[in-house]
């Protein structure tokens, strides 16, 4: 630490010498390396040097955790820069300093402070009401204020009213996307349908892509969305443009999901099966399933083809085409069901699949509400993008038929149990002296203290239950690895 402030103190040092003193000093937890930083940026007068400073203080708030053998049977945290983030003894007093930085800080400098402590994910409800004050003498902070509300535990009582300015302003595609995202937890009508709107905006913006990929998945996967069952079906049912397209959507997502509410999804069904009959509302649901990429009525499709309502018809065929549907009988491969594990994985291997059919299955099957396959979507149980680059073919197809023979590094499953009794089967996903954060495998997030939990057990088995291909025929088993596969050459 003293060859750094050395370096820090000279006058001579060049700006290289000087940002490779800093980026040592952030590796150096200990209180002299801390002292010696609060006792600079106390007397820093240069704004970049100031920035520079505060910047090496938020790297120190956190240290890596220690590695105990059992710590990362949790999910591993990639954004960074810790893995396992703990707080330690020089945390308290780092948290007051840059409290008062950013107390201090004039409107022009405090967004570049609050900026670093967001991308070293230290939260305080101090620097929320900063930045909330300051969007409102300057709106163009508002993306950073979208930031700090996506990264909060629970909105303040002003954050719904802040996104919701966000989705009807022209703001950048990611902007939209996080305040959608960060919207769909709440059981805000309003901000239901203010995210249809959104959505169709960024589906319709030039170049918004993953951004509007990442809004669409955070919408039509949100656990809440089946409180707006009511709201969606009411919406859909005006057929009035894109917004009750948008709705029917909603409803298709809610009708395939293999949790929550057993009622959301039978009247989502029956309203999207009452609504078939009448032309406009069937262009409309098959817009929608051109949207989602759900198969819940590819007989109905088929049939549709044939429709003597010329509207009917061009739209039928335009969705067989976007889902790739095939014919039904060409498909002569027996079922994975009718055969050992052994048998199907050297049947699979040596079969030819479809990477679109494979991608139909992935619906089909019900896998994105337990996994993301793509790195902005919500996070579930473990990250399908990449899982072609960590296991060969036939070690992913062994893994698919039997999901407890390798869990995942990070969903060992747990079962706690609280002290008012109530349990749930999670993973962890970031654990501290004081709290426990969690996720269920359809998504949900839990955070509990320490002190509520009465007891955690580690389960020997996968939360993904076996036989989900069971009723899949080899060459459509083929296609869905196809289609793994191919996600990692994205």
């Amino acid at each position: 630490a003293e060859a750094c402030f050395v370096v820090l103190d000279s006058n001579d040092a060049s700006t290289a010498k000087r940002i490779g003193a800093l980026r040592g000093l952030m590796r150096i937890h200990e209180p002299k390396a801390v002292n010696g930083l609060v006792e600079r940026l106390a007397k820093a007068t240069d704004p970049a040097k100031h920035l520079e400073l505060f910047s090496s203080l938020c790297r120190l708030y956190f240290l890596e955790g220690e590695w105990k053998g059992d710590s990362w049977g949790t999910r591993p945290d990639t954004r960074g820069p810790y893995y396992q983030p703990e707080t330690w003894s020089e945390s308290s007093k780092i948290a007051v300093v840059l409290k008062d930085q950013l107390a201090k800080a004039s409107p022009s400098e405090a967004p570049a402070l609050i900026r670093e402590m967001s991308r070293n994910r230290i939260q305080f409800n101090e620097a929320l009401e900063r930045l909330t004050g300051l969007v409102k003498e300057n709106s163009a902070l508002l993306p950073d204020l979208i930031t700090q509300l996506a990264a909060v535990e629970t909105l303040p009582a002003d954050g719904i009213s802040w996104l919701l300015t966000a989705l009807r302003g022209d703001w950048p595609p990611a902007t939209l996307s996080l305040a959608v995202a960060t919207l769909a937890k709440t059981d805000s009508k309003e901000a239901c349908l203010a995210s249809i709107d959104a959505l169709e905006k960024l589906a319709t913006t030039k170049d918004a892509g993953n951004a509007a990929d990442g809004a669409k998945t955070a919408f039509l996967t949100a656990p809440k969305l089946e409180n707006h069952h009511a709201l969606l079906e009411e919406r859909a049912a005006a057929m009035n443009g894109p917004s009750a397209r948008w709705a029917d959507a909603g409803l298709l997502a809610l009708a395939e999901r293999k949790d929550g509410s057993p009622e959301a999804k039978s009247l989502s069904r029956k309203a999207l099966e009452s609504g078939w009959p009448d032309a406009k509302r069937c262009v409309q649901i098959m817009e929608a399933i051109r949207i989602t990429g759900s198969h819940l009525f590819d007989d109905q499709v088929a049939a549709a083809m044939e429709s003597s309502d010329a509207a009917v018809a061009d739209a039928a065929k335009k969705t067989a085409d976007s889902l790739k549907l095939e014919k039904k009988g060409e498909d002569k491969t027996p079922l994975v069901g009718s055969m050992t594990p052994e048998q199907a994985i050297e049947e699979v291997m040596k079969t030819k699949g479809s990477a679109e059919l494979g991608a139909q299955m992935f619906t089909k099957q019900g896998c994105m509400a337990c996994h993301a396959v793509h790195a902005d979507e919500v996070q579930k149980g473990p990250y399908l993008g990449t899982i072609a680059q960590t296991y060969k073919r036939s070690d992913l197809a062994a893994n698919i038929l039997d999901p407890g023979k390798t869990i995942a590094q990070g969903f060992a499953s747990e079962m706690i149990t609280l002290h008012d009794g109530s349990a749930q089967m999670v993973f962890v996903t970031l654990e501290s002296a004081d709290l426990v954060k969690a996720r269920n495998i359809a998504g949900q997030e839990f955070t509990w203290k320490t002190a509520d939990i009465a007891t955690r057990a580690k389960l020997p088995t996968s939360m993904m239950p076996p036989g989900l291909a069971n009723n899949m025929t080899i060459r459509q088993f083929a296609s869905l690895l196809d289609y793994l596969e191919s996600l990692s050459k994205k």
